[in-house]
């Protein structure tokens, strides 16, 4: 009726069929029709305004009664209306379920004829939502938006990094490459030095950076940004999966963003970029009045909510890397592409690994089992023999320089035969230079010296050979037998010396 009623005012102030169209948002064909069955009631330039309700009445009248009356299927499944209502009280059942179980039933029915009679029963509510303003200081709303920034005039791809606090709308704007949990916490930390302050909740969507498991009760916070929350002191608060009008604030900041900041401009480098866009956010989006709060948000944040907000820690905070690992069997993980070394007792586990600035710890099941300097170069190997069982622990405590001081101790043909053992390949031969030590602290320094300067003459440095030795001891030397004289008889020659051929001295 109230449709009606602004098509015949707006017809009779002279208004063009295609405006009255365009401002109504009515189809030509339904404003014809109007205006037809209008004039067909006496309507014309000069009706009154009581002309026109009683007109408006009468075509309202005659469209109602010309409305196509229920189709005669909807008669047709009225009939089994009873199972219809029977069935919408089971759960988990949908229309599209009806349907199937009336067609497996033997009734021919349309999905969509079906759908429409359960809408009659059931109408779809319609969508609403509740709009939530915030005390100064409570909440701040961060998200991630892809954008396409021209650099050096060359288009690349990147993420925008937004935050901004629910009270006063005021804006942080922050482009990176990446969207790993480094930049994603480096990011927060540049925006609350921006701020000056900390704000009591951060709302985040549910991204693998901020939450590792989504859920709407008990989320599962990344062990990097749980670190982070605590450094800070504010509560990382996910919204519910696929549900971004939750953080409605944050979500109308990254278009303008893209319209307002990216559009049609062009900048040196990434760096140039972020520089202008806190200019940006501070002067020009800062002294706009918001359209909800119709004050600029940087004189509302100045005004109200900066001093609301918490301080900022005295101490830096120490960016970690957090990645879970396996122990393989040299008792290692690697991180960061450097090696660690842990307990045999964890060997063949998983393990949470929190690579800091000056030091890498090593959690299992939460608690802290190992502490090692951090690495700064790849391929670097950090390993505490303490953590290696008392067998292996001594195969690599004792290293060649160790096995060589301690045979010259003993000795000094056992020092030189160690010496030509570990010679062609130190660390090949240390297990036997190891064993032949540990014979000379079992039969003793003297006696491992005389069997190894008796097995140096005869060319010999094997470990069966200096162990036999010693236990059964060297060989006595025998006296050297005089070959027998020979008679002048046997010393005659068969042939003259002439027969030889000439001798040359």
């Amino acid at each position: 009726m109230i449709e009606i009623s602004e098509v015949l005012h707006q017809w009779q102030q002279g208004r063009s069929k295609t405006k009255i169209s365009e401002s109504l948002g009515i189809a030509r064909p339904t404003l014809r029709k109007y205006l037809e069955l209008a004039m067909t009631a006496g309507l014309n330039a000069l009706s009154s305004t009581t002309e026109l309700a009683a007109i408006a009445l009468s075509v309202q009248a005659i469209v109602a009664g010309n409305r196509a009356p229920a189709a005669p299927v909807q008669d047709e499944i009225a009939l089994h209306d009873e199972r219809i209502r029977q069935l919408l009280e089971e759960p988990d059942i949908t229309a599209r379920q009806i349907w199937r179980l009336l067609t497996e039933s033997g009734f021919c029915f349309s999905e969509r004829s079906v759908n429409r009679y359960v809408r009659q029963i059931v109408p779809n509510a319609p969508a609403v939502t509740v709009r939530i303003e915030v005390p100064p200081g409570s909440q701040v709303q961060v998200d991630f938006g892809q954008v396409r920034l021209v650099l050096g005039g060359v288009r690349k791809r990147l993420w925008a990094f937004v935050m901004t606090l629910s009270y006063s709308r005021h804006r942080f704007v922050r482009f990176v490459e990446h969207q790993d949990v480094t930049t994603w916490l480096d990011c927060h930390v540049l925006a609350f030095q921006y701020y000056g302050g900390v704000p009591a909740t951060v709302l985040l969507d549910n991204l693998k950076s901020g939450v590792v498991k989504p859920d709407l009760y008990d989320p599962t916070i990344n062990r990097a940004y749980a670190e982070l929350e605590r450094h800070y002191g504010f509560v990382a608060d996910p919204t519910k999966v696929r549900t971004p009008e939750h953080k409605g604030k944050v979500e109308r900041s990254v278009p303008i963003v893209r319209q307002q900041f990216v559009a049609g401009r062009t900048y040196v480098d990434l760096a140039d970029a972020n520089e202008k866009a806190l200019v940006w956010c501070r002067d020009e989006l800062g002294q706009r009045p918001h359209g909800t709060t119709h004050e600029a948000p940087l004189l509302r944040f100045e005004r109200d909510e900066k001093t609301t907000l918490k301080n900022l820690p005295d101490s830096r905070f120490d960016l970690p890397t957090w990645k879970e690992c396996t122990v393989h069997p040299d008792h290692h993980v690697v991180f960061e592409k450097s090696y660690y070394s842990v307990p045999t007792r964890f060997v063949g586990k998983k393990v949470w690994v929190r690579g800091g600035l000056k030091v890498v710890d090593i959690y299992c099941k939460d608690v802290l089992i190992k502490t090692h300097p951090a690495a700064h170069r790849p391929g670097t190997w950090r390993t505490d023999l303490n953590d290696y069982p008392e067998g292996k622990k001594l195969f690599l405590q004792f290293q060649p320089a160790w096995c060589r001081k301690e045979a010259s101790r003993m000795g000094e043909f056992a020092g030189q035969m160690v010496d030509e053992i570990l010679t062609p390949h130190a660390l090949v031969h240390l297990r036997k230079a190891q064993g032949i030590i540990r014979l000379g602290e079992k039969y003793g320094a003297q006696k491992l010296d005389e069997v190894c300067r008796y097995l140096l003459d005869n060319g010999s440095n094997s470990h069966a050979s200096v162990k036999r030795l010693l236990e059964k001891g060297i060989p006595q030397q025998t006296a050297a037998v005089p070959p027998p004289p020979v008679s002048e008889e046997g010393a005659k020659l068969l042939h003259p010396v002439t027969s030889f051929g000439e001798v040359t001295l």
